[in-house]
């Protein structure tokens, strides 16, 4: 992690402490902290990609199933500050629906890759019962995402432990301390500007979650699977009206993301209307 980074973990490690949270549960938790690189609008670092914009896409590229959300540049999301094995270039294109009937996924365009734009691909229409759905697309945020370097925290407060019956929840060890909560809620309010934000690498926030949404993504798609070999690869807060407390997930495996298989993401969704 940068320097900067590495002096904020500081600061939540010493405000836990005057807290009166254990010395132990804050090692814990803090030890669990993960680079993560946070894209808004209205932030003052270098611009590394954009909400929304045209669709272009190679002519051989399939039609995406939903909206465009952001496309990322590779290059500027280095993997020291995202923690995640990105391409060193070209465009990462995430897509999605705020709604729980609908999902997402991930197209990634080589760089000098030939493309066109595509127009006119979804039918909203009333016919379709997608009216309400127009109107939430045509709220998305556009224009460039800005980059801050930070450090991200388990928002979740327990975990999924595997049993010859099945998975089962345990409670993290910060699971008990409302402080320590309380801290990243302070965290999330004060980065939630108009236009939300968008989250590359680190651990999901939303701010009622007590399960892992890549641990729910990993176990939903195989469920004898290793869920520690499951990342974040991003998350959106869209921050539009309508879907207030709404987040949207899209989780791979390292060794896929590392072959460039984004075919292989899963997306999930948290909403506390």
């Amino acid at each position: 992690m940068r320097p900067e980074v590495l002096n904020r973990l500081s600061r939540y490690r010493a405000e836990l402490t005057a807290e009166q949270v254990p010395a132990a549960v804050v090692e814990q938790w803090t030890d669990a902290a993960l680079p993560c690189a946070t894209l808004t609008l209205n932030g003052a670092g270098p611009t590394v990609g954009r909400y929304g914009g045209p669709l272009l896409l190679p002519p051989d590229a399939p039609d995406p199933e939903f909206p465009l959300v952001a496309s990322l540049n590779c290059a500027d999301l280095s993997e020291e500050v995202t923690g995640l094995p990105l391409p060193p270039d070209g465009r990462l294109l995430l897509f999605g629906f705020p709604d729980p009937d609908a999902g997402g996924e991930v197209m990634y365009v080589p760089e000098g890759a030939t493309v066109e734009e595509r127009a006119g691909i979804f039918d909203y229409s009333e016919e379709n019962g997608l009216e309400d759905w127009r109107e939430i697309h045509e709220a998305f945020w556009q224009g460039d995402l800005h980059l801050t370097a930070d450090v991200s925290l388990p928002f979740h407060s327990c975990k999924a432990v595997a049993t010859a019956r099945g998975w089962r929840s345990e409670e993290l060890p910060w699971a008990p301390y409302d402080t320590v909560h309380d801290a990243l809620l302070d965290v999330c309010a004060s980065g939630f500007p108009a236009g939300g934000w968008v989250q590359v690498g680190g651990h999901p926030k939303h701010e009622s979650m007590d399960t892992n949404p890549v641990e729910s993504v990993a176990i939903h798609a195989d469920e004898t699977g290793d869920l520690r070999d499951w990342v974040l690869l991003a998350e959106w807060h869209p921050n539009i009206e309508g879907r207030e407390g709404l987040s949207l997930h899209w989780a791979i495996r390292r060794q896929a993301l590392a072959a460039r298989r984004f075919d292989l993401v899963e997306v999930t969704m948290s909403w506390n209307p």
